[in-house]
């Protein structure tokens, strides 16, 4: 019943919209306005294709970012570690998903957890959740208060509507709210005015997977451009320690709309809507419940959901605008964190010039989760249905101290949320520009992570000791947590002594407060609940959620890219993490300890000739000790070195066939390690992807 009814939202929403965009064509016909109308043609034409540049001529393009501080700067005087994954970043790295492509950003560890989980996580904290991590697509959030983390298996739309990804290293709460604590990735798709025309991509591989996707961009006049899009992927399964494969593929089909509408030269309208299905099967845990034997704690399960998005812009003067977004979306799936979900969110930012060295933002959210979880044998709640609510206020004010060499930022956030009330999210940062090629800047900040549903009220099995009765280790969620509170100090230096070369380099010192896990140092009663509790089939031992006190990790980041010749750029990224809390899983078992403490990466970007490009990557990672219990170390994951190859062939106008090489030197091996006494993991190894993308130039000719 729920599939139906998920199919049927996302079949209205998208009638809905395509109802919509007929409307404002028509409404255009009979009403053009040329003179309060942008031409959109006129954009087109002057917009830059980044294919056709040389690699000294993209490093020479102006980077501008706008996760920062909400609006729009430049990359180089950004008053925080941001990195930015650019549109030919993407196309020349070969990646296969958005997750792949983030592991070129220096400070961010990823890893795969088999076919369909990633994890993705910023300075330590590393787990099959992520929970201190943030994740915006177009201003989106892609959070679920569920397990507090980001589901990267559905987030697959057309890598090619991709315009960058901007990434934040450190704490982004002020801005962006609750569980920004480490990190923050805002996703940011092209304009249908950069997506005319007809896009067609596919890539296979005999160790990956499949994908297709079609895309087509248009207008109806100047002011209202749209794009529609459909993909389909499969990826196979991965590899079992003990040899074959693994039962962990997934399928997933999705389709999508957008359009931006020019109503005048004052505002703006963009409207979107998505919906995606498909199914996916875990590999069996080894967990047996008291009726049925040996399943999978996750076996055979489906996903669906999809989103409506609007987003109005106004701009009232030179020294002031507005934005208001709002979206809902809705997700039903029964694996990992069972359940039936839909969110709604409004947001509105306002933005003031006061004097031409004073600036204000002020805004305001209201965002609103509501969930049904499907009761099993290894995942319990009570209440089964709840509402979660989150409403927030912020405020930034910017003051330039010394004209284009010193300014001064701060700002706060305060947020009620349905768990633990009131939190409040300051920052004050500095940014000191010396010259125009010389930026230092500097912050103290606090974030808070508010528990998630699976912490304060639910009961899981979390893993099954090994032995003749079936034992388990059951998660008990704990009403009375406290948010984890982060206080974090950093300072940057981004340098750009020549077109050729470009350095960044950040240092951080993060203090962590009432750090959230389960103690399996010490199980105990909860709310009456006796210590071991046993019952004629199997033993189940409580391990309850609990604040286990507090901890820190420091570390450094550098970024270096240089360009020794015309057609050749090479990038490197170092991160070294260090702290007590990087290896406090030695009693309590904390996540942190599941990240490399060192990492590094080489991309290089070499054009042979103007057809013809050689692209590769190298990737370190750290060993990763194994989980300590009862006197044993076990899963532990070795040092490993990935290297990445691909060639790529521009033959035929629009037309570009690639052939990658992943992971080329390397035999199976675990990314990261599973939960314990489980192999929900599963293995990777080397693949050869083969990627074919085709751009019509004739539709593009004709829509300019």
């Amino acid at each position: 019943m729920s599939r139906r009814i998920g199919i049927r939202f996302t079949l209205i929403s998208l009638f809905i919209i395509s109802l919509f965009l007929a409307g404002l064509c028509k409404a255009q016909d009979h009403n053009p306005d040329p003179a309060n109308s942008i031409s959109s043609a006129g954009q087109q034409k002057k917009s830059v294709n980044l294919a056709n540049l040389s690699l000294e001529e993209l490093m020479n393009i102006e980077t501008k970012v706008s996760s920062a501080s909400r609006q729009s700067e430049s990359l180089a005087h950004a008053p925080a570690a941001i990195f930015v994954i650019t549109a030919e970043d993407i196309r020349r790295g070969g990646f296969s998903s958005i997750a792949e492509a983030l592991r070129t950003v220096p400070g961010l560890y990823v890893a795969t957890i088999n076919r369909h989980w990633w994890t993705v996580s910023a300075r330590g904290f590393s787990d099959y959740v992520n929970n201190k991590m943030l994740v915006l697509i177009d201003g989106r959030s892609v959070y679920t208060p569920e397990f507090g983390g980001v589901y990267w298996d559905t987030q697959d739309f057309p890598l090619e509507d991709i315009a960058q990804i901007e990434i934040i290293r450190g704490p982004g709460g002020t801005l962006w709210g609750a569980n920004a604590v480490n990190g923050v990735i805002n996703i940011i798709t092209k304009s249908p005015a950069e997506t005319q025309g007809v896009s067609v991509a596919s890539s296979a591989s005999w160790n990956e997977g499949y994908t297709a996707s079609v895309r087509y961009g248009g207008r109806r006049h100047e002011s209202l451009i749209y794009r529609v899009y459909g993909k389909a992927s499969y990826w196979e399964p991965g590899f079992l320690p003990t040899g074959g494969r693994a039962q962990d593929f997934m399928n997933l089909s999705s389709g999508g709309v957008r359009a931006d509408w020019t109503i005048s030269d004052k505002d703006k309208l963009t409207v979107e809507g998505q919906g995606y299905y498909g199914g996916f099967r875990n590999q069996a845990h080894g967990y047996r419940t008291p009726t049925s034997g040996l399943v999978s704690i996750f076996d055979s399960a489906t996903v669906q959901g999809g989103h409506f998005l609007s987003r109005w812009s106004h701009v009232f003067s030179e020294r002031a605008s507005m934005d208001i977004l709002g979206f809902c979306d809705w997700t039903d799936r029964d694996s990992f964190a069972t359940e039936a979900r839909s969110t709604c969110d409004v947001e509105l930012q306002h933005n003031w010039q006061l004097r031409p060295r004073h600036s204000l933002i002020l805004g305001a959210n209201e965002w609103t989760s509501g969930a049904r979880v499907y009761q099993s044998f290894t995942f319990k709640t009570n209440p089964a249905e709840e509402r979660t609510n989150i409403a927030g206020v912020f405020g930034q004010y910017e003051l330039m101290v010394v004209p284009d060499r010193v300014r001064l930022i701060a700002g706060t956030k305060l947020e009620h949320n349905t768990y633990t009330g009131v939190e409040i999210q300051p920052q004050i940062r500095g940014v000191w520009t010396p010259s125009p090629v010389h930026t230092v800047w500097a912050a103290v900040s606090r974030a808070v992570r508010t528990p998630a549903r699976y912490e304060m009220e639910v009961d899981y099995q979390l893993a099954q000791i090994p032995g003749p009765i079936p034992t388990f280790l059951t998660a008990v969620g704990n009403p009375k947590l406290k948010s984890e509170a982060l206080r974090a100090y950093e300072i940057g230096y981004r340098v750009n002594p020549s077109q050729h070369v470009s350095l960044d380099a950040t240092i951080f010192y993060n203090h962590y407060d009432n750090l959230t896990n389960v103690n399996l140092s010490n199980p105990m009663s909860v709310a009456g609940r006796p210590i071991v509790h046993q019952n004629p089939t199997y033993v189940q031992i409580p391990v309850p959620w609990q604040n286990i006190g507090g901890g820190q990790t420091h570390g450094a980041e550098l970024y270096v890219k240089v360009a020794p010749i015309k057609r050749w750029q090479l990038a490197t990224g170092v991160t070294e993490l260090r702290g007590n809390s990087v290896n406090l899983n030695d009693t309590l078992n904390l996540p942190v300890a599941n990240t490399p403490r060192h990492q590094f990466n080489i991309q290089s970007r070499l054009n042979l000739s103007r057809r013809l490009s050689f692209d590769s990557g190298l990737y370190h990672y750290g060993g990763i000790a194994g989980y300590q219990f009862a006197g044993n170390v076990a899963q532990d994951v070795p040092v490993h070195n990935r290297l990445d190859v691909g060639i790529s062939f521009h033959q035929v106008k629009g037309l570009t066939f690639s052939v990658w090489g992943r992971d080329v030197t390397a035999d199976q091996h675990w990314e990261t390690r599973p939960f314990l006494f489980t192999t929900t993991s599963s293995e990777t190894g080397r693949m050869v992807v083969f990627k074919l993308t085709w751009q019509s130039q004739a539709e593009k000719g004709r829509d300019d």
